[in-house]
């Protein structure tokens, strides 16, 4: 997969479309790239595969990538969960790495080195330009090229160009709270038929598989014992900053909530969900609330996406519980009983899943399930999934 000079690398792609075009004709002419056919498994061909995720459509692989660069830190995550991490070169941004829930894990080793992988962008975002992915010469970016032209302002010319000369791109964003800024087709897969997907570029679905078998028992089981739901408490799941509370609804769908829903949570937010996070017409960063609106709402249970990273989610966390003080907003039933908590991350891969859904039975019913501590050092007895099991599945898979 290692290029050489430009000029012999053309000549390659040259040689290599012509070869593409001769193979598209024998097969009657389909189009390998065409978005939105889903297939199930990897076409085996000439002992390559290849791997179907909407956008890109089906993706050819001639051997397993070796050099990843990622966007989004729920890719790293699975990576981490198919024994991959070690190949990662490139990520988004300096926080996509929380490695506490893995620390919770004996013998987990993630494989990666925060301090040697690069970043594609300044915290908070930015632009980057085609140059760096020339530079890192990955063999496969788990980047969706939609979300490249809706916030980098990439054309489709600069996708097919880096897609040409350096590798593919294979990701899906926008399944993370099912909405898709645009017109072109686009599937939404679940936490797991993604993690499968990307499983299978590195031709270990399986791994994937064994930790859904673990994910679906501990949801069983947890909602085997859940009140009536109008007995449940009404969860607000907001971001606070400057004074505003940015709402995100459990009603859009989408895996970055997927551990919520799973619990059972009520959505104190379901009048307004319109008006939340990710909701078309409430624009991608929603309408936020002010101190008025929170307290009209009255959640029972406030949980603060993002609040357990350290850095600067966390200081607004903090910033949030210091409002139990203030007049107005200290009136929210949430305040009052003191059921304000710091929240995981909505870009969860299977592993973060597992400590998020745990997270989510334990501070939304702490009578239920015990209560929450914040350092994750739970007593084996107050487990809700088996670590110990969690780590030999993941050696079990390590070859």
């Amino acid at each position: 997969m290692k290029r050489l000079s430009r000029p012999v690398m053309l000549a390659a792609v040259v040689a290599a479309l012509v070869v593409v075009g001769i193979l598209v004709l024998i097969r009657g002419g389909n189009d390998a790239t065409i978005i939105g056919n889903d297939s199930e498994t990897p076409v085996q061909a000439g002992g390559g595969y290849t791997v179907n995720l909407s956008p890109a459509g089906d993706v050819y692989f001639d051997r397993i990538p070796k050099r990843v660069v990622t966007m989004d830190a729920n890719y790293n995550d699975m990576l981490v969960a198919v024994h991959q991490g070690e190949k990662m070169v490139a990520t988004g941004y300096r926080d996509n790495f929380h490695d506490e829930y893995y620390e919770r894990i004996d013998g987990l080793q993630t494989g990666y080195d925060p301090g040697s992988v690069a970043f594609l962008s300044a915290p908070g975002g930015g632009m980057f330009d085609k140059e760096l992915l020339y530079a890192l010469d990955a063999d496969v970016h788990h980047i969706d090229p939609l979300q490249l032209a809706h916030t980098r302002g990439w054309s489709q010319a600069d996708v097919d160009e880096i897609t040409r000369n350096v590798a593919p791109f294979i990701a899906n964003r926008y399944s993370r709270e099912n909405s898709h800024p645009g017109n072109a087709p686009y599937t939404y897969y679940s936490l797991w038929q993604l993690s499968e997907k990307i499983a299978e570029v590195y031709q270990r679905p399986e791994a994937i598989r064994r930790l859904q078998q673990i994910g679906e028992r501990m949801v069983s089981e947890i909602q085997a014992k859940l009140p009536a739901e109008d007995q449940r408490p009404r969860v607000g799941l907001v971001f606070y900053s400057r004074g505003k509370f940015v709402p995100y609804s459990l009603t859009h769908g989408g895996f970055g909530q997927a551990h919520y829903r799973d619990v059972g949570a009520r959505d104190a937010f379901t009048g307004i969900e319109d008006r939340t996070y990710g909701a078309s017409s409430g624009g991608p960063t929603g309408s936020p609330l002010d101190a008025e609106g929170l307290v009209s709402l009255d959640p029972d249970v406030l949980i603060m996406p993002f609040a357990i990273y350290p850095g600067n989610a966390h200081e607004s966390y903090l910033q949030l519980l210091a409002l139990k003080e203030d007049p107005l907003v200290g009136r929210v039933k949430a305040f009052e009983n003191g059921r304000v908590y710091p929240g995981g991350t909505p870009l969860q891969g299977p592993v973060f899943y597992l400590f998020q859904l745990e997270m989510a039975a334990k501070q939304i019913y702490p009578e239920i399930f015990g209560e929450f501590r914040q350092d994750l050092a739970y007593p084996r007895e107050e487990w809700l999934f088996d670590r110990d099991e969690v780590a030999g599945l993941l050696r079990e898979d390590d070859k």
